[in-house]
């Protein structure tokens, strides 16, 4: 009769220690089990009790030691409820998410009853409203930073070369919501291809309106395979230099498949083997206060969780610890209150 366990082979203390340790690095990072919230309670009418809000959120994931995720550009289009989300971003760990809405009211419903973990944005422009909708569309815009919009957008412009009356008139809404977030002291978030003259057309607007805080999402993602990857790495670093109002929201896309031959990436985050590419990280880390958590298009699927989790574990932790914060939740901090994160 044995009274006493037979001891543990080094074989399997050394399977449990590294499933511990899997386990610790997926908690600390801030996946694994979601951190326990205080009762949000009511919307608070004010834009100092919402910010404070926010605040006791990001703070309650700090105190657990857990790296928050702030999440830029989030729709809730084609999601059941804002429940489904918030249980999605309990298990990424992303402790807030600045959310738009093809529809306002939707949009506002849903802040309210998670007004601790939905910043309130714009909501989506149907189609072509944004330079076809007149002065009635930047006035829609302005009336809805008043209700309590932390920013402009996302909104999806591009066509800013066309030729002719067209691409004139398009210029000109995108430069007259420029002055209208100038004026409002309101960042505006651009979903934009990257197409040449595009981009050129962007440097003039951010060049001529350097108290806007503009915001470039999808950085990395090629949205068409034939597009040309140099719109990657080198021009971004070039744009933060010349531009100090102009940020960029990084994809969430997941890495590329394993392929035993070389496909055209249209995530460029990534090396064609799935790791996050040395160029990027050492763009992140010179340039770390361009660079914020963005959204991707379809995160209203089922592996939202997965997406987030794979970001965090293959972008976010390659990084400093200091850039990893950055990135995660303090530039974004920044953009959405104006207000440097205090530690």
């Amino acid at each position: 009769m044995r009274l006493l366990p037979r001891p543990r082979t080094p074989a399997a203390l050394g399977a449990w220690l590294r499933l511990a340790l899997l386990l610790w690095g997926a908690v600390g990072m801030g996946c694994g089990w979601p951190v326990p919230l205080p009762p949000a309670g009511e919307l608070p009418p004010t834009r100092e009790g919402r910010v404070a809000l926010y605040e006791r959120t990001l703070r309650a994931y700090l105190q657990r030691g857990r790296i928050p995720l702030i999440q830029v550009g989030t729709s809730l289009g084609g999601w059941r409820d804002a429940a489904a989300l918030t249980a999605g971003m309990d298990r990424a760990g992303v402790a807030l998410a600045a959310v738009t809405a093809p529809d306002e009211a939707a949009l506002w419903e849903a802040v309210r009853q998670h007004p601790d973990r939905l910043v309130p944005l714009t909501a989506e422009a149907a189609g072509d409203a944004w330079w076809k909708g007149g002065a009635a569309f930047p006035a829609s815009l302005e009336r809805q930073l008043g209700r309590g919009a932390a920013a402009l957008g996302p909104l999806l412009v591009g066509g800013l070369s066309l030729p002719g009356e067209e691409g004139q008139r398009r210029r000109e809404a995108l430069g007259a919501l420029f002055r209208l977030a100038g004026e409002k002291r309101a960042p505006l978030i651009l979903d934009m291809p990257p197409e040449d003259g595009d981009v050129g057309q962007l440097e003039r607007l951010a060049a001529a309106h350097p108290a806007v805080q503009a915001v470039w999402t999808g950085a990395g993602h090629l949205p068409r395979q034939e597009m040309n990857p140099g719109y990657g790495h080198a021009l971004l670093r070039a744009l933060s230099l010349r531009h100090a109002n102009l940020a960029f929201g990084l994809t969430t896309l997941p890495p590329p498949e394993p392929s035993p031959v070389i496909r055209p990436r249209r995530n460029l985050l990534y090396d064609p083997g799935g790791r996050f590419s040395p160029e990027w990280q050492a763009l992140l880390d010179a340039r770390v206060d361009h660079f914020l958590t963005g959204s991707s298009a379809g995160e209203n699927s089922a592996d939202y969780a997965r997406r987030l989790q794979a970001y965090r574990r293959l972008v976010l932790d390659a990084l400093t610890p200091a850039s990893r914060e950055r990135v995660a939740y303090q530039n974004a901090w920044r953009l959405l209150t104006g207000r440097e994160w205090r530690e």
